[in-house]
């Protein structure tokens, strides 16, 4: 009888033993089903990364599917679902940070393109303005000799001398008309640059360069073919100081680029002009002079094609590096 006994005892402790053991297994097959269903329901990254996804699928699936092997074949498998989760959930961030990162690109991209389109807008503007200027001189002086054929003249000319002037004024308050009109449009366009450089200095993304991170400032920030930074410019240089101030301890290089029409002597200086000034507005803003180096390379590190207006705004720029190496 107490054999009997021990036997049922023994019984009841395989069976105690095999329903916790199913119970663990339920548990961990559980917990992966319900990450991974978390992982697809995400409307962020719920639809990326669908080979990691399909594997973690897999591996969630082997718990169930087969439950021979043994404790240390179980636990195998239940750590490998795990890291298959893990990698379906960082693979579908990653591709959610690429896409951010490309998105980011293309506008960055588009800005450099309205700002040379501004560029060259401006640039016609002041041609016609120049022209308008040269007209009104011209027809000032038509006007003086004018005047002086009408002293040598009879009386009966004077009266036509006198229409002609009056014509000619005319004209030249026709031109001043013009003339204002352009200046009217001009502080219209240099108000909309100055919107956009404000912003585009405040959205600076700084990117990994071959000597460090780095911000670049693109032509925008300097009037046409000036070293001096534009007033908007020194006034909204607050994330770029934060950029340099992030690791006090590391150097910082200034690098001027431009295109490659003009002298390339012409180049040279104004590259190294442009990154003092980007300098001095820095030491300006409190960052340690000592810091801080700066050199002008010219058109020589071009970083897009200088046969369109496009390519040749993006290679006018200037490159703010906080440098791997410290002072």
């Amino acid at each position: 009888m107490s054999r009997l006994r021990n036997a049922g005892l023994y019984v009841a402790l395989a069976l105690a033993a095999v329903a916790a053991h199913a119970a663990k297994h339920d548990l961990d097959y559980e917990r992966l089903r319900a990450s991974l269903d978390g992982l697809a329901a995400d409307p962020v990254i719920g639809s990326l990364a669908p080979a990691e996804r399909a594997l973690a699928e897999q591996a969630v699936q082997a718990l169930i599917a087969d439950t021979s092997g043994g404790k240390q074949g179980r636990a195998h498998k239940v750590y490998m679902a795990e890291r298959r989760v893990d990698i379906a959930y960082a693979a579908a961030q990653a591709a959610d940070q690429e896409r951010q990162f490309n998105t980011l690109d293309r506008e960055h991209d588009h800005i450099l393109l309205e700002a040379s389109r501004r560029d060259a807008e401006q640039a016609r503007l002041e041609a016609e303005k120049q022209r308008i200027q040269s007209l009104a001189q011209a027809e000032e002086s038509d006007r003086l000799r004018a005047e002086a054929d009408a002293a040598r003249e009879q009386s009966a000319q004077d009266v036509e001398s006198a229409q002609a002037q009056a014509a000619q004024t005319r004209r030249l308050a026709d031109a001043q008309a013009r003339e204002s009109e352009l200046a009217r449009k001009e502080a219209q366009l240099a108000e909309a640059t100055a919107v956009d450089l404000r912003a585009r200095l405040q959205n600076l993304r700084a990117t990994q360069g071959a000597t460090g991170m780095q911000m670049t400032l693109d032509d925008i920030a300097f009037a046409p073919g000036q070293a001096a930074l534009r007033p908007e410019a020194k006034s909204s240089l607050g994330t770029l100081v934060a950029f340099v101030n992030k690791d006090p301890s590391k150097a910082i290089r200034i690098e001027g680029h431009t295109d490659s029409r003009g002298n390339t002597n012409a180049n040279q200086t104004l590259s190294q002009r442009r990154a003092d000034a980007v300098r001095d507005a820095l030491i300006a803003a409190g960052v340690a002079a000592a810091r801080i180096t700066s050199v002008g390379l010219g058109e020589g590190q071009a970083v897009d094609s200088n046969e369109s207006e496009e390519g040749r705004a993006r290679n006018r720029r200037v490159d703010v590096i906080l440098e791997h190496r410290t002072q």
